[in-house]
């Protein structure tokens, strides 16, 4: 589904909200949303509002609220795009805050992301790290590429570039 396509529902969606003639309530089961740009996107009393968005992009918690995701690291052990922590030094990793926004895409936290994403943005030297996060403190943007920040989490090992676990780390 493109950006146009995307918008002409979410319009007719709003209007059904409004109780307005030609307004239709959005169904956007089976769509792929992941080429849409909905950056700035206002999404306030839109089916988007209260849609999971981590869960969309294939992110689930177990029964103690743990996920799983993936950190592209550099060849000195940080993140490729802002770096500032060494991943490979620690074993646990915590920021003072995330920015609670869902409509900035790149904005301050941890950034952890799914495979498909890592591979998406791998380059020569690049290794990945499986982590471990708790899902009450991850924020994950409308209509995530596979990118999403959390305040804090722990390193599991790292992985090869078929996504499995390599190392354990002690």
């Amino acid at each position: 589904m493109d950006k146009d396509q995307l918008k002409q529902i979410l319009e007719k969606h709003c209007a059904w909200l409004r109780g307005e003639t030609g307004g239709e309530r959005a169904n956007l089961t089976g769509a792929d949303l992941t080429g849409a740009d909905l950056t700035g996107a206002k999404t306030a009393k839109t089916i988007l509002d209260n849609l999971n968005w981590l869960t969309y992009i294939g992110i689930t918690h177990n029964e103690r609220g743990y996920a799983y995701a993936y950190k592209l690291i550099n060849e000195r052990g940080e993140g490729p795009f802002n770096g500032g922590i060494n991943y490979l030094e620690a074993k646990s990793f915590a920021v003072a805050e995330v920015d609670p926004d869902v409509h900035a895409h790149c904005s301050y936290g941890i950034h952890l992301a799914t495979f498909q994403w890592c591979l998406r943005n791998k380059q020569d030297g690049y290794r990945v790290l499986l982590m471990r996060f708790y899902v009450d403190d991850a924020v994950c943007p409308v209509g995530s590429d596979g990118k999403f920040r959390v305040r804090k989490c722990t390193r599991v090992g790292e992985c090869d570039w078929q996504g499995n676990l390599i190392k354990e780390q002690s």
